[in-house]
């Protein structure tokens, strides 16, 4: 189902459409984790990256679906790795704040509020 309740094809093009900002470093967070995926294991990475891409296609369809804490942050956990996206709906698009392991340093991103 796509924002607005609705499953109709006009919907899922606005979904589609919605613009994805990620904060620098819940980029450069990406970028590391699918370089030790791809260390590890032959295109691991790469299916490290194709889950977040699918976490993220999930997201600008649902984004509202998560409830969000105090601060209106939210979380998405991507499947088959132990990360989470956290991130804010925003009037114009999704601001990721980070991609974070979701084992290591809880919260550790809580300071990045600020879009860069």
């Amino acid at each position: 189902m796509y924002p607005g309740g609705r499953g109709d094809d006009e919907s899922k093009v606005q979904a589609e459409q919605t613009k994805v900002v990620y904060h620098p470093d819940a980029f450069e967070e990406l970028v590391e984790a699918a370089g030790y995926y791809e260390a590890c294991s032959y295109g691991l990475g790469e299916r490290f990256l194709d889950s977040v891409e699918n976490a993220v296609n999930f997201i600008r369809g649902n984004a509202l679906v998560f409830s969000p804490d105090k601060l209106g942050r939210r979380k998405y956990i991507v499947k088959k790795f132990p990360y989470l996206l956290i991130y804010r709906v925003k009037e114009d698009h999704i601001f990721i704040l980070a991609v974070a392991h979701a084992a290591r340093k809880p919260g550790y991103w809580k300071s990045r509020e600020a879009e860069v």
